[in-house]
Order: C-alpha cells, then sequence, then structure tokens
C-alpha cells in the first residue's frame, strides 16, 4: 500500500511554527518577571530585618508634659480630698472650714482643667486618676494635714518644674506651674490661719474664687482683679 504523503497543511502545530515560538518567548518573560520579583522581595524582607529599628524622635515638650501631668494628677486628687474634708466640717459644725475647704476643691478642678488644656495644647493627653484615698479624722487633723502636704510639696519641687519649661524656653506651660505652685502656698496660709482661729470664734470669713485661674480671696483681702490672671471681681465665685 502506498503510504500517503504528509503535507504542511495536514501537520499539527509543533514545535517549529511561529505560534509556539512566541509562546516560548512569553513562558520565558513571565519567568524571569517573576523570579526577579521573588528575588526583589527577598532583598526588601532580609533589608527589613537587618535594618536597625528607626530611631522615633522624641517631643521637645516631653519634659514638661510629664511635669503638667504630675500637676494634673495632683489638683485633681485635692479636689477630691477637699470636697471630702469640707463633707466632714459641716458634720462638726464647721462653717468657715468647709467654705475653705469648698473653696480649695473649686480652685483645684480649676487648675487641673487649665493644666489639662496646657497639655492638649502642646500635643499630649491627660487622663485623672481613677482610685483616689479618702482620709477622715477631725477638721483639725484634716487641716493640719492638707497645710503638711502643701508645704512638703512646694519644698520637693522647689520650682524645678518651673525652671524646666522655662529652659525650654515654654512660657505657656511655666506660667500655669507658677499658677498651681502659688495657688498651693495660698492654700497653706488659708488653712493655718483657719487652723489657728479654731472652732469657737464667730463665723465671719467668706472666700472667693477666681474663675479663670482659681486664685482664692478670703473676702476681707479682695482685690479688684485677680493679679495672676486679670479677671475682674465681679465674676469671682463667692463661698
Amino acid at each position: 500500500m502506498k503510504t500517503p504523503a504528509v503535507g504542511i497543511k495536514n501537520a499539527p502545530p509543533g514545535l517549529h511554527s511561529p505560534q509556539s515560538y512566541d509562546m516560548m518567548k512569553l513562558r520565558l518573560v513571565l519567568i524571569l518577571l517573576l523570579f526577579a520579583a521573588s528575588a526583589g522581595i527577598l532583598a526588601w524582607l532580609y533589608g527589613a530585618a537587618t535594618r536597625p529599628p528607626r530611631t522615633v524622635k522624641a517631643s521637645p515638650w516631653t519634659e514638661t508634659l510629664t511635669d503638667l501631668d504630675a500637676c494634673c494628677r495632683r489638683k485633681h486628687v485635692k479636689s477630691v480630698l477637699y470636697d471630702n474634708f469640707a463633707t466632714i466640717a459641716a458634720g462638726e459644725n464647721r462653717p468657715e472650714a468647709e467654705r475653705l475647704f469648698r473653696a480649695m476643691a473649686y480652685s483645684e478642678r480649676l487648675q487641673e482643667h487649665n493644666c489639662a488644656e496646657a497639655i492638649l495644647h502642646l500635643g499630649g493627653s491627660y487622663t485623672p486618676p481613677v482610685r483616689i484615698v479618702l482620709f477622715g479624722g477631725t477638721t483639725d487633723d484634716n487641716l493640719e494635714r492638707s497645710i503638711a502636704y502643701e508645704h512638703r510639696g512646694l519644698r520637693e519641687r522647689h520650682g524645678a518644674e518651673i525652671d524646666r519649661a522655662m529652659r525650654k524656653g515654654n512660657r505657656y506651660a511655666a506660667r500655669i506651674l507658677v499658677r498651681a505652685s502659688a495657688l498651693d502656698l495660698r492654700n497653706a496660709v488659708l488653712m493655718e490661719r483657719c487652723l489657728h482661729t479654731g472652732k469657737h470664734n464667730p463665723d465671719s470669713c467668706r472666700f472667693f474664687v477666681c474663675p479663670e485661674c482659681g486664685n482664692i480671696y478670703a473676702a476681707e483681702r479682695l482685690d479688684y482683679y485677680c493679679p495672676l490672671c486679670f479677671t475682674g471681681n465681679e465674676r469671682f465665685v463667692q463661698f
């Protein structure tokens, strides 16, 4: 039998057709691209693993923010304690001591608010303390305890936080801290007078608090305006 000749038209597409060469080239290009991409990814992973950690640039106000936060926390704790001491004084029929503690608690809350605003203004955050230990005792005990606390705090800090703010050139924070220290001293003086006056003297004292900075006055020494923030005395809150 005679074998029929196989023509090019009847032959299946094989290795020698133009289409097969194009497919081979395309596959080779894809393989090379995948290899290059894999090599690039591996090189990036190796570099990321061996690269030294990036140092985060510290805020220039780190120390000042820490000082303001500590001030805020002190003010918050004292406002709660003074309200508690005012309740004890009311139970002992000590109206002058009660009003003084109420006025100081209000002043401390204002100062805490101002310190917290300064923290936010400088890019920080503030969370008030949650757990506060309340003291009992008599009104005289609470006055003595509070006076000792104020004097001890002033001695320990000795204006160091104010100096740090000034060295950084942050007069805004320094002003807040100066007011806080000045009012701590003012509280101690008022409590000393209340303690020395005692419970048997006539109830004659009233207190005024500046609603902007928390400056506190006995009524007989009331200024026409607050020397710390220049708020007129017509806006003062009376206790």
